[in-house]
């Protein structure tokens, strides 16, 4: 009985040792797979933070790659406006180039002047200024004219072109003297020469230019079709019957071509010499100044200033102006300090020193590369009328 009752408590004893072991295993495995389970998700969570940290970089590394490309792109867009525009600064395209047109009337013997004043208009030129020169000429001009002319376009091919015309028979009979010849009637006839020239500066051979001259060229006309500088009032004009009229040297003018299309100028221009040949005292000057005397200004007087030896000369010929015409007394000894135009109307530089700006005309010279043969030839006063050509 003794030993069953130990017994019994050893099972009792081993049963709540049982027991108790089997809660304390029990929390340790759960304890176990709680933190394995936590360890688990811990690397999970660790592995899908670096996965997911890793296509933010490769995001991040794409967005930046495509801003850098943006960069680059703008940044070579703006070297290429960059270099577009220093292109454009650099090298004003042919479409910004002021085009002005130019005539002379010439033939054999006045050849060396009128080489002297294109010489002049091309050394004196804006950057942008292109002159297109019509040289109207008798049947006999010479080849070799056209070879001595021809040389300042081979100096400066960007700056001028020279188109000739052959006038043939045109106003044959007139203007014929030792001073005035055919051909200074010649740019009467610019408007019909030349029909899609809308305006013409006019320019006889003893002019030179001492600045640019598109301000000229684009001159406010105020309706008139021919400008030129003025001059005093001859006494041949009176026997037209005009009253205190305009009156311009036609040395220098600027023409208003479509104005002499529009009106009709070559009828009447026609029937004026044909009605009028003996009255014609200044020649071409005369048609000039009677046929256009409603539509005839007068130029600044730095375009087509005279070659007065000295100032006071101008002011003696602005006195000889309608008071209501004159130029102001010191807008003329303002041109004649710095002229645009100088023309040489008497005596001519290449004849004698007594003129104004003798020094630069013979300057001029030596720009044409034919100083020797201009010098040689020109300063003996009429012998160059008297030859038929400068041979």
């Amino acid at each position: 009985m003794e030993y069953n009752k130990y017994f019994i408590i050893i099972v009792i004893f081993a049963t709540i040792f049982g027991i108790f072991f089997a809660i304390f295993t029990n929390d340790l495995i759960t304890d176990n797979i709680t933190n394995n389970n936590v360890k688990n998700n811990t690397k999970d969570n660790n592995e899908e933070s670096e996965n997911i940290n890793k296509d933010n970089i490769k995001e991040e590394e794409k967005y930046e790659n495509k801003d850098s490309a943006k960069e680059d792109e703008n940044e070579n867009t703006n070297e290429d406006s960059a270099k577009e525009e220093d292109k454009i600064n650099e090298e004003p395209s042919k479409s910004k180039k002021t085009i002005i047109a130019v005539s002379y009337s010439t033939d054999n013997r006045y050849i060396y002047p009128t080489i002297v004043s294109i010489t002049s208009l091309v050394i004196n030129s804006a950057i942008n200024t292109f002159y297109n020169i019509y040289i109207l000429h008798p049947p006999d001009f010479q080849e070799k004219s056209k070879i001595f002319l021809n040389s300042v376009i081979n100096k400066y091919p960007d700056k001028l072109s020279i188109i000739y015309f052959n006038m043939g028979n045109k106003y044959k009979g007139l203007g014929l003297n030792f001073r005035i010849t055919t051909p200074t009637y010649y740019r009467l006839s610019l408007h019909e020469l030349l029909p899609e020239v809308n305006r013409i500066i006019y320019l006889d051979g003893d002019t030179a230019a001492f600045d640019d001259l598109t301000e000229l060229y684009k001159l406010d006309m105020k309706g008139n079709i021919i400008m030129g500088f003025l001059d005093g009032f001859p006494e041949s004009i009176k026997s037209f019957g005009f009253d205190k009229p305009t009156v311009v040297c036609a040395g220098v003018l600027l023409m208003d071509l479509d104005g002499l299309r529009k009106y009709g100028y070559t009828k009447k221009i026609n029937d004026f010499i044909d009605r009028n040949k003996n009255k014609l005292a200044q020649q071409d000057q005369t048609i000039v100044n009677v046929l256009f005397q409603d539509k005839l200004g007068a130029l600044p007087p730095r375009y087509g200033i005279w070659s007065f030896s000295k100032k006071e000369d101008a002011i003696g010929h602005n006195s000889k102006q309608w008071p209501h015409l004159k130029y102001d007394e010191k807008e003329l000894l303002e041109a004649y300090a710095h002229p645009g135009i100088f023309h040489f109307v008497w005596p001519k530089p290449f004849w004698r020193k007594q003129t104004g700006y003798y020094k630069e005309w013979w300057d001029l010279a030596r720009l044409t590369g034919f100083y020797d043969e201009i010098y040689n030839k020109c300063p003996r006063p009429f012998l160059r009328f008297l030859l038929n050509s400068y041979n």
